[in-house]
């Protein structure tokens, strides 16, 4: 199931059967690898919110965990991102660009392994986030993010257990060392990405909201 350079696709992050955060994208690249996205300023995106209309960190961990949500239509907001997932994996990697194009560096989303399908128009990678991420620099540097979020939510009812906590910390981990190295894909590629001037911004489909297929 290879997607064509330009296709739209979406990225949902989800659990228990709902989709809670999709972004929408163009297929920069899809081999045997992994599936590279641009995710342009003002695509169309859907987001979790508290029900009162504030934003998930605008309360602490402790206290939104059991808060009811709702989802809004939004936008990427600031520059562009490029969006790598790799074919087999438990992660996902961003390319994060200030507003002059510039590279600033790279994000590792530290997710559940990946569940890609196709229906009609639809092209779908599901996914769930897990909380823990890195933020590397462009001198290959890494540091933890969202150590407390991810140590609240181990093991609360449709999220990661504990016992899986080492294994998803030990990824993030390995792709530290990774980025030390200059390995792939921490090697220079996409880090002066410019999108096809033909592109335009994509749209979000009326069935966006079909049945998550992703574990957490």
């Amino acid at each position: 199931m290879a997607w064509s350079y330009g296709d739209t696709v979406l990225y949902r992050y989800g659990r228990q059967g709902r989709a809670g955060f999709v972004r929408v994208g163009r297929v920069i690249a899809d081999n045997p690898d992994g599936l590279a996205l641009w995710i342009a300023p003002g695509s169309p995106q859907v987001e979790s919110v508290l029900a009162d209309g504030r934003g998930l960190r605008d309360l602490p961990i402790a206290e939104r965990l059991h808060l009811p949500r709702v989802r809004k239509i939004a936008t990427w907001r600031g520059p562009g991102i490029v969006k790598y997932a790799p074919a087999d994996g438990d992660w996902s990697l961003w390319w994060f660009f200030n507003v002059n194009g510039q590279f600033e560096g790279w994000y590792v989303n530290l997710e559940s392994p990946r569940v890609r399908w196709e229906c009609d128009s639809l092209r779908v990678i599901d996914t769930a986030d897990r909380a823990l991420d890195v933020w590397i620099t462009p001198d290959r540097v890494g540091r933890w993010k969202d150590e407390d979020e991810f140590a609240a939510l181990t093991g609360q009812p449709g999220r990661w257990t504990a016992e899986q906590a080492p294994e998803i910390r030990a990824t993030g981990e390995r792709l530290m060392s990774l980025a030390a190295q200059g390995a792939f894909p921490f090697d220079g590629r996409w880090t002066d990405y410019q999108p096809d001037s033909a592109w335009s911004t994509a749209s979000l489909p009326p069935d966006w909201d079909r049945p998550h297929l992703a574990a957490p």
